[in-house]
């Protein structure tokens, strides 16, 4: 039986292969993953959750990384670096994978090298316009380098550099999801991702009820930072929903139709509210690894379909008062949004997967 390690940060484009992958009945998935959100944290993580779903075998490891504020957990995770090299290499030294899928992120590069050194072919995907250190140090490694935006190209060597888009799960291009009922009132989005922003959930604690005139429908995230699942709960406010994780079945119903979309610029949810052409103000991440989340949100501002709102002037009644601003001009955004989403590429989770299969057959 063939086998495949598929590992990284960046969870959504990692299913949608998967999803592609699982129909092989020869092929056997290894995803290297975190069991646990981030240092110091016991929640389960969304990885973790997701990915246990699929027939796919979940290897837990033990992944370090620089971080950008100084506490104990940064210091227990940078000792936690060496362990995960050790930990890759021996993992893919049993395994002996045919190939490994990577997507970003601080478990990838131990992995990607690990590899490298037991010549294990590899490949890596980049969804950032602006790719992370990790990514960066994967593409000296790997045999090809596949990524969602042009601008990414500069970053890594143009020889096996492919543009293909980001990886977007089918479930959400499919007609058949969840739709929300019809209501009078316009649906207001505000997501920090997966793991979730507790910024962006602290504006929504402390002006819900600023926010009556639109069904709210908030993801807060997997991480419960502060108890802001226990926040949420105590909301009860006619038209306000609150999820950790949604799933694709049901973001989709969201997506249709959410009127404006408050969210950080991860690479993700940039290209999924590019993709379904949204309305969207944007706060970035501040400290972004190279200000990555600024260049993702630039790729909205510059369509015309996006409001980027530095995290300092996030203020509630200034966030208040942008949305008012987009209601008079929704027209216009709305249809800068629908002209970006006819550029973009829908088959890039069926171009990975066919790479995969033709490396492993080779």
């Amino acid at each position: 039986m063939r086998k495949i390690v598929v590992c990284g940060g960046h969870l959504t484009p990692a299913q949608a292969l998967i999803e592609n992958l699982t129909k092989e009945k020869d092929l056997k998935i290894y995803f290297f993953g975190r069991r646990y959100v981030t240092e110091g944290n016991k929640n389960i993580s969304a990885e973790y959750k997701q990915i246990s779903n699929y027939n796919v075998v979940f290897k837990n490891i033990i992944a370090g990384r620089f971080q950008r504020h100084l506490s104990k957990y940064a210091l227990i995770s940078i000792v936690k670096i060496p362990v995960s090299f050790i930990q890759s290499f021996f993992l893919l030294l049993f395994i002996r994978p045919g190939l490994i899928v990577s997507f970003g992120g601080s478990i990838s590069f131990p992995t990607i090298f690990s590899g490298w050194l037991l010549g294990i072919p590899s490949i890596t995907h980049e969804q950032a316009v602006v790719p992370g250190l990790s990514n960066r140090l994967n593409g000296l490694f790997v045999e090809k380098i596949y990524v969602s935006w042009e601008e990414s190209s500069n970053y890594f060597p143009r020889e096996k550099t492919t543009l293909i888009g980001n990886l977007v799960r089918h479930s959400l291009l499919t007609s058949s999801a969840k739709k929300l009922k019809p209501s009078a009132k316009n649906v207001l989005f505000i997501t920090g991702g997966n793991q979730g922003s507790h910024f962006l959930n602290t504006f929504v604690f402390e002006n819900i009820k600023k926010l009556d005139s639109f069904n709210v429908i908030h993801q807060i995230g997997t991480a419960n930072f502060k108890s802001d699942h226990d926040k949420a709960k105590a909301i009860y406010q006619n038209g306000y929903v609150w999820y950790d994780y949604i799933s694709p079945e049901t973001l989709k119903g969201i997506f249709d139709s959410a009127h404006i979309t408050i969210s950080r610029a991860g690479a993700n949810t940039v290209w999924e509210l590019a993709l379904f052409g949204k309305v969207a103000i944007l706060v970035p991440l501040l400290h972004s690894a190279g200000s990555e989340q600024q260049k993702n949100a630039e790729i909205l501002k510059n369509a015309d379909s996006a409001v980027i709102v530095e995290q300092s002037d996030a203020k509630g009644e200034k966030l208040l008062d942008i949305i008012a601003t987009i209601e008079k001009n929704y027209t216009s955004m709305q249809k800068s949004a629908q002209a970006l989403a006819k550029t973009l590429p829908r088959d890039a989770s069926e171009i990975l997967a066919s790479a995969v299969q033709a490396i492993l057959k080779s």
